[in-house]
């Protein structure tokens, strides 16, 4: 494992699921590998009210305002394609570890900033 890789898992995870993180009771999965990362949201212990939006959208567009492109995915975590929320990171092969930390920074801001607004925490 390259430390560019543990750093990124290591940020993300601490970023996400972190004793202050608003969003580990929701993190299912943290998963990846180089520069290509997922981050899997599971509400089934929780039923929030997205008004009618899927969470993994919302953050999408929530990140793009807050200046960092990600992709969300939706309904991937079950054969019905009911469940599940994605997050996809792929940046620049040559990222460096203050871009990683910005990156963090900012998707963990996005993500808390969804979560209060629709009343999840």
């Amino acid at each position: 494992m390259t430390e560019s890789h543990f750093s990124k898992e290591k940020l993300l995870r601490e970023g996400l699921t972190g004793p202050n993180s608003l969003a580990a009771p929701y993190v299912f999965d943290i998963r990846g590998g180089g520069s290509f990362w997922a981050v899997e949201f599971d509400f089934a212990t929780r039923n929030p009210d997205f008004k009618g939006d899927a969470f993994a959208m919302l953050v999408q567009a929530r990140a793009i305002d807050n200046g960092l492109i990600v992709m969300g995915m939706t309904g991937g975590a079950n054969l019905q394609g009911t469940k599940g929320d994605h997050i996809i990171f792929a940046p620049a092969y040559n990222v460096t570890k203050e871009e990683i930390e910005k990156i963090v920074d900012l998707f963990v801001r996005s993500v808390d900033e969804i979560l209060r607004e629709f009343h999840v925490v």
